[in-house]
């Protein structure tokens, strides 16, 4: 199954994983545990082993909005605070129990700049995701975003509040329920 961010099917990400593996801890995160807070440089950075988290941040009129999602087999970090040194412009929260192997981000951050090519490779990636994230929103009706983001993540509803998802796709609670109802097979209608 591919993963839910198209950038982590774009590149190779055995090299984090064998990193984790070999150098890092197991860490539970209860749901609603923070791995790092907006604003905090990203100190350490992970492969989760099993669950999920959001990256979540308060928009100008004080409302919390889920901008990604990361779950089983993915990477934990951000891209820009564990390569520069960035303050974090999300928190990132566990949606639910999850097990990471963690490490310190400097390790993940010397072997990306050490390989000029992988960290070419990883940070086009992210540009492209970026983008057509932005391109989708134009040309995609929240409908057609709604059934893309369930095709690449089935078990979405299971982990993901209808609020989240609503605020990942930018529309209101309202119409995510409107989508719902005109999905005949929607098998994920009676989650929350």
């Amino acid at each position: 199954m591919a993963q839910f961010n198209a950038f982590e099917d774009a590149v190779d990400f055995a090299f984090w994983k064998e990193i984790c593996e070999t150098h890092g801890k197991l860490r539970h995160y209860r749901r609603g545990d923070y791995f790092v807070h907006i604003g905090e440089v990203l100190k350490f950075a992970g492969w989760i082993v099993s669950g999920g988290f959001k990256h979540s941040l308060i928009d100008n009129n004080g409302n919390a909005k889920a901008v990604g999602f990361v779950f089983e087999g993915s990477i934990l970090a951000n891209y820009v605070s564990i390569s520069y040194g960035k303050k974090m412009p999300t928190e990132i929260i566990a949606l639910e129990d999850s097990d990471v192997l963690v490490v310190p981000a400097a390790m993940i951050r010397d072997r990306i700049l050490q390989d000029p090519t992988l960290h070419i490779r990883f940070s086009d990636a992210l540009f492209e995701q970026a983008y057509e994230h932005v391109l989708n929103d134009y040309r995609s009706t929240p409908e057609q975003r709604y059934r893309q983001i369930l095709m690449r993540y089935p078990r979405l509803f299971e982990v993901v509040s209808l609020g989240e998802i609503a605020s990942y796709l930018n529309i209101s609670r309202r119409q995510l329920h409107r989508i719902r109802e005109t999905i005949p097979d929607d098998t994920t209608k009676t989650s929350s």
